[in-house]
């Protein structure tokens, strides 16, 4: 098959015909449709910041496409069906992975950064992370789930526990955050604040759906205008600023909640104030989906209250891999996600 190879030492990838991967118990052939470029793609290849247990390997790790052949002891799904790819992977053994809770797992990882992935013809992968897509879905949309859509999801609707009629502000309008607009108003958030420096990433986050669009670079001066308007309910981080905590906390509801999604440097750079015990804040972590996410995704986009249409900036075929990566490192389209689509 044809794939995208990363070697080590290489800031681009390399396309190369490389041996079909072998299919085993409990394990599904899928021929790849759809898989997302990702900011986090940039780490590993142009601005190299995580440091991979092997090479070479093949990156991707949001993906859509239909099934080609089952493995022993997978009787429930079918050639020809149509499929998302869970973009985590785990050991499938400990009692996190019993709970459905994967992401918590010992040996957590990501595809195409702990084992090959996406940005080839076809993948082979365990059945517990393969999930039925409608026809009404369009395949480029179910690929983004994967990561773009659910990492949000998780933060947003599990982590910091949205209700319908809640207020969110989501800080950092990137490829996460965005998502992160669309779910609080897809979940019927009352008011939906983005947050950014970046006049681009705030012009999608208007054309999501954001109720209000504010620059973050005098951030203290922002949050007073946020605040006249009422405290937030519920705060999830996409920056990776940490420095910007507790301006943001202290904009928050009794009970109030702040995510952190945005991995970034240094420290949160205050001691906890008596503000957060009088009205009982939490400070929460968030790191990828579990087993709950895409079920509920899908369901969503199949119900039309979730439409992805406006992240998809343009597909491309495997040969283009590197100018995509290239552009959006540049950001020079203000892209939400490129789309390589491998078969074609």
């Amino acid at each position: 098959m044809k794939a995208a190879v990363l070697e080590k030492g290489h800031p681009e990838l390399f396309i190369r015909d490389v041996q079909d991967p072998d299919l085993g118990q409990g394990e599904v052939r899928v021929a790849v449709e759809a898989c997302g470029v990702c900011g986090s793609d940039l780490h590993i290849t142009l601005h190299p910041m995580i440091r991979l247990k092997s090479y070479p390997i093949i990156p991707g790790h949001e993906s859509a496409g239909h099934v080609l052949e089952c493995g022993p002891g997978v009787t429930d799904l079918k050639k020809g069906q149509r499929v998302v790819i869970s973009a985590g992977t785990s050991c499938g053994k400990c009692s996190a992975c019993k709970a459905g809770r994967e992401n918590r797992c010992p040996e957590v990882g990501v595809l195409g950064f702990d084992r090959n992935g996406a940005f080839a013809e076809q993948i082979v992968v365990e059945r517990s992370k393969v999930y039925p897509l409608p026809d009404s879905v369009p395949i480029e949309q179910g690929a983004i789930l994967a990561d773009a859509v659910s990492t949000p999801y998780h933060a947003i609707r599990f982590v910091g526990e949205m209700k319908a009629g809640q207020s969110v502000l989501i800080a950092g309008c990137g490829g996460l955050g965005i998502h992160g607009v669309m779910i609080a108003k897809a979940l019927q958030a009352s008011r939906v604040i983005a947050l950014d420096v970046d006049s681009g990433a705030l012009d999608n986050a208007e054309k999501a759906g954001a109720t209000e669009v504010y620059n973050a670079r005098e951030l203290k001066k922002t949050m007073q205008k946020i605040r006249a308007a009422g405290d937030v309910d519920l705060m999830v981080d996409f920056s990776g600023v940490y420095a910007n905590a507790e301006y943001l906390i202290r904009g928050l509801n009794p009970g109030g909640r702040y995510v952190m999604v945005g991995l970034g440097k240094g420290s949160l750079g205050f001691s906890m104030p008596p503000f957060m015990i009088y009205k009982e804040l939490s400070i929460r972590g968030a790191y990828g989906s579990d087993s709950r996410s895409l079920p509920e995704l899908i369901e969503l986009l199949h119900s039309g209250r979730l439409d992805l249409g406006m992240s998809i900036t343009s597909r491309h075929p495997l040969s283009e891999i590197n100018q995509c990566l290239h552009k959006l490192d540049s950001r020079e389209e203000n892209p939400i996600r490129y789309i390589i689509e491998p078969q074609k």
